[in-house]
């Protein structure tokens, strides 16, 4: 009777992790052809009439019909974090099991890395970077793309006039997709898709790993927090910025530490700071995790890390300081999305209550931090700066405000 009871039970869960699946295959393909609403004018991906067609119509609808295309990206925001919370609560009550992780995660990546980047430009000048130094025999860090006048992917680039940003590890690393791509643009573009996605599926592989040596209670909590978070699937497979590429290097420095290789540690963490600098930043901790007569508690090294880029997000987009590799040494004083891959991980690596519902409070007001340019087309008209600053600090003061008032509650009692 009990092995028919568990039976039924196992199958009632089964069934329910098919549906979720399907919901999910059901919005990120949206978003998936949503995203070709805002290929840019100028960049043809496809002579063939269908494809012609497809994009076409879709570009009516970003460029020329924005309040509603705008409308539809709000609904989206508010369906895809929905789905994405009652997957967290589903992991928190122990409802879904690993299976369902996997392909979630597999299927939502897999799916993105064929959508167009259609909030962010940097993944075509990461491509120029490499084509600089693969067809022109030049330097990134001392030619630009506009030293280049007479190449044809200028007309649909953006921030032509600057140098690479990045360290001399991601400008190699870069070349791979490159080389993969023939020269050809649609080809460079799926390679370095490809490339960078494959990225999302090493962090969630990692948090796993991490979670389940330290012996974290709720491992799948954790994992699905980084794995299924709407705002980190967008920015760093759908946009493919390489700060997700960064965070496997913080996650390895992790990674090694809980197997007690300290060498590897450095080393990753040297090696990170080649892509960008972020890495080194935490570097104290682990100092003083080996030359500490007692042996640092892992928790206390991540919240540590947490905490150290967490100050530094928030000093680098509120000063203009001096940064390795950024010509000039000035930045653009801004908060962007994508810098959420310095702390989102860490999060995943102690998911307690209090952090995790930070973490998806301010994953949502950094999505929401993209309605003036979907809505105008660009970043200058007036209350701008205004608004992304209330999308994403009033969400996180409100769960601030509520976590105190939980806690006063409860120490009432």
């Amino acid at each position: 009777m009990r092995i028919v009871k568990n039976h039924l039970q196992y199958s009632k869960v089964n069934r329910l992790e098919k549906f979720l699946l399907v919901i999910s295959l059901a919005i990120y393909l949206f978003i998936f052809i949503f995203s070709y609403a805002y290929v840019d004018l100028n960049l043809t991906l496809s002579q063939h009439p269908t494809a012609l067609w497809f994009v076409g119509r879709l570009q009516n609808l970003g460029y020329f019909h924005r309040s509603l295309s705008t409308s539809i990206y709000v609904i989206w925001i508010a369906t895809v974090f929905s789905f994405y919370i009652l997957n967290l609560w589903l992991f928190y009550k122990k409802k879904l099991r690993g299976n369902y992780l996997k392909y979630a995660v597999v299927f939502s990546t897999l799916i993105l890395i064929f959508a167009y980047p259609f909030l962010s430009s940097d993944l075509f000048n990461y491509i120029f970077y490499s084509k600089i130094i693969l067809k022109y025999h030049a330097n990134p860090y001392t030619h630009r793309a506009l030293d280049f006048p007479g190449d044809d992917w200028l007309r649909f680039m953006r921030w032509v006039h600057g140098y690479a940003p990045y360290g001399p590890l991601w400008l190699a690393g870069a070349l791979i997709p490159a080389i993969l791509g023939f020269g050809k643009f649609i080809l460079n573009l799926l390679m370095f898709k490809i490339f960078i996605g494959l990225f999302h599926l090493l962090n969630s592989y990692l948090i796993f790993k991490i979670l389940r040596k330290t012996g974290i209670k709720n491992i799948l909590l954790g994992t699905s927090f980084y794995a299924l978070n709407p705002l980190l699937l967008i920015e760093g497979v759908a946009n493919a910025h390489n700060d997700i590429v960064v965070a496997s290097f913080l996650l390895l420095a992790v990674y090694f530490y809980v197997h007690k290789e300290n060498a590897k540690s450095f080393a990753v963490i040297f090696a990170g700071a080649l892509i960008k600098y972020i890495p080194i930043l935490n570097l104290p901790w682990y100092i003083f995790s080996l030359l500490s007569r007692k042996k640092a508690n892992y928790e206390l090294i991540v919240f540590l890390s947490l905490a150290t880029l967490t100050i530094f997000t928030f000093i680098f987009s509120t000063f203009a300081i001096k940064v390795p590799f950024v010509p000039g040494g000035s930045t653009q004083v801004q908060f962007q999305p994508w810098y959420l891959f310095w702390t989102l991980p860490y999060i995943a690596l102690i998911p307690k209550r209090p952090l995790i519902i930070l973490g998806i409070l301010v994953s949502i007001g950094a999505s929401l931090r993209y309605l003036p340019f979907l809505f105008y087309g660009d970043w200058s008209h007036a209350y701008t700066i205004l608004f992304m600053q209330a999308a994403t600090i009033l969400p996180l003061t409100l769960g601030l405000v509520v976590i105190f008032i939980r806690k006063l509650l409860e120490k009432d009692k």
